[in-house]
């Protein structure tokens, strides 16, 4: 007679779980159980980011930005997480990995629900600390000019700036994956080429959160266009260089005249 599941076990849900892996004799090889895992529980990282994320957006709303900067550091650990993921796939090996394809169908990473909400949520959430900071009559760009006026709006700000970061990083980190298993030029399931991943580096996800910072230095160099006012060898700064004189407006192209047959 089986033994009755635990209460742990029916809360967990224990052996719908453990039913969702393979089983050791339907494995292409032993590397694939490590293959779903990984990816199984990163869906599941990835439902709770976004949940925890959510959450943070209505602490927002309330301004309570004390519990917003705690719930916003306890997602930086969900990610890092996600990157200790990607660091047990550099142990699979592009022969393995080659097995695994084969019984992938035609499945892609770039299905995943949970990626594809990791890239939408930066538009969910930015509206609430917009409203955040117009509540407090702060606008972006004081508030990055100084930032001790407004700690608390400060740490929200960086908070995300981190999520934006370490998404950044995962997604660095995938390709760097792709590229130690299966190479850098190699079409992936659906015939993209990994250059596809590679646009995907240079996505923001609260862009606003950047360029502030562009233009706050921006000005700072625009008052200090030698640098710094003094030099740590004694000798006197350079000299503010000249602005460029305007570009001359272009020529218009015209094709070389033929000359006529004599």
């Amino acid at each position: 007679m089986a033994d009755r599941p635990t209460d742990y076990e029916l809360y967990l849900r224990v052996p719908e779980l453990l039913s969702l892996q393979k089983s050791a004799a339907e494995l292409s090889c032993a590397d694939e159980l490590l293959f779903q895992i990984i990816h199984q529980s990163a869906e599941l990282w990835m439902k709770l980011i976004d949940h925890e994320m959510l959450n943070v957006a209505q602490l927002m709303d309330r301004c309570a930005l004390i519990e917003a900067q705690s719930l916003l550091h306890r997602i930086h650990g969900i990610q890092r997480l996600l990157l200790d993921g990607m660091e047990l796939l550099y142990t699979l090996t592009p022969a393995d990995y080659m097995r695994i394809r084969a019984v992938l169908g035609r499945g892609s990473g770039q299905e995943s629900p949970g990626f594809r909400r990791m890239l939408a949520i930066g538009g969910d959430i930015w509206p609430h600390f917009v409203n955040l900071i117009t509540k407090k009559g702060v606008e972006l760009v004081d508030l990055y000019r100084d930032p001790r006026r407004h700690p608390d709006l400060y740490a929200v700000a960086e908070g995300l700036t981190e999520f934006d970061i370490r998404l950044q990083e995962w997604r660095n980190r995938h390709i760097l994956l792709v590229y130690r298993t299966i190479g850098v030029g190699t079409p992936s399931l659906k015939g993209k080429h990994s250059e596809l991943l590679e646009r995907g580096l240079r996505m923001q996800f609260f862009p606003e959160l950047w360029t502030v910072r562009d233009e706050v230095y921006g000005k700072w160099a625009a008052e200090h266009p030698s640098g710094a006012s003094y030099t740590l060898t004694g000798a006197p700064p350079p000299a503010a260089a000249e602005p460029p004189e305007p570009a001359s407006p272009p020529t218009a192209h015209r094709p070389p005249k033929r000359r006529r047959p004599a």
